[in-house]
């Protein structure tokens, strides 16, 4: 494994810590403390040595250092020790899974950013005859297990709060009141978060952008741009659209983790030959910097701002 690729895949393993966070926001009975454990340790231990990422981050200017005081935010808010959100306790990791949206406000970001610093790094590298072809498939397959991860998690935040809003408003005998207004700004909040992992998406392939536009008509359905489909009801259409995620998410993971851990293990088997470090080298980070930089994203459309 080339220096380059050795970078790259350093970042791959960050962005599926980051990404892996997006796991607290499905209820279950009780969660890895094991894997919360890891998860904690290493969001920070990016930033606080030697590393490819601060490398980059450290040649970013004042993008980086958005970046960083982005990502130790979202630690402090997530799991920092005085979270609300997350909290170790005795019998297990507890979740408050009423903040949600503050996990979403945190983790697309962060990994929207990091991707593209891969994608910097993976241009210069092609520009100057290095071989990446490896590790750009494991970035392919990242992304498309990423963006139908958070398909799977925020189609679920949005239909629990259609389900409450319509509550809301039987409540409320049809008409508008401070709880459906309240509900009805996390429904924007949750579809401008859509809109990000639709605007910043590079992958084009059928299957995927079939349960793309699955995702993408029920929230036409929930806000009345689109008419349901006739005999159809709600029910059926968010069936649908969960069985179609929850399709290509059984797709998706063996596909990464079958080339991701190979890459992974090789990595770790040659930082330890060289001592447990793995270089950061000056040329690719620099190239980062310009071409794949820390960004801010624009809420209404998921793009970068200009």
């Amino acid at each position: 494994m080339n220096q380059v690729s050795e970078v790259i895949t350093t970042l791959e393993h960050y962005k599926v810590v980051i990404r892996d966070t997006l796991e607290y926001t499905l209820p279950r009975d009780n969660y890895d403390m094991n894997a919360y454990n890891e998860k904690k340790r290493s969001i920070l231990v990016e930033l606080d040595q030697n590393t490819p990422l601060k490398s980059i981050i450290n040649n970013s200017g004042e993008n980086g250092e958005k970046l960083e005081k982005m990502i130790r935010d979202f630690y402090e808010e997530v799991y920092g020790d005085s979270s609300t959100i997350l909290k170790a306790a005795e019998d297990g990791l507890r979740v408050d899974h009423a903040q949600h949206l503050s996990i979403f406000r945190g983790v697309l970001p962060i990994h929207e950013n990091i991707e593209g610093m891969v994608r910097g790094i993976i241009a210069d590298a092609k520009k100057n005859n290095i071989d990446v072809s490896v590790v750009e498939h494991v970035d392919l397959l990242e992304e498309r297990m990423y963006r139908t991860v958070a398909y799977l998690t925020l189609t679920n935040q949005l239909i629990k709060l259609f389900s409450d809003y319509n509550q809301a408003r039987r409540e409320a005998k049809g008409e508008e009141s401070a709880a459906s207004k309240f509900i009805g700004n996390d429904i924007n909040a949750v579809i401008q978060n859509l809109n990000i992992v639709r605007a910043n998406s590079h992958i084009t392939d059928e299957r995927f952008m079939g349960v793309q536009d699955k995702v993408f008509e029920l929230v036409e359905f929930m806000t009345g741009r689109r008419d349901l489909p006739m005999g159809k009801g709600f029910g059926e259409v968010i069936k649908e659209t969960q069985d179609a995620v929850g399709g290509l998410i059984r797709e998706v993971e063996p596909a990464f983790r079958d080339a991701y851990v190979p890459v992974l293990n090789e990595l770790i088997a040659q930082a330890q030959a060289n001592g447990n470090k793995i270089g950061a080298g000056e040329k690719p980070a620099q190239a980062a910097a310009v071409e794949g930089e820390p960004v801010e994203l624009d809420p209404k459309t998921g793009l970068p701002k200009k």
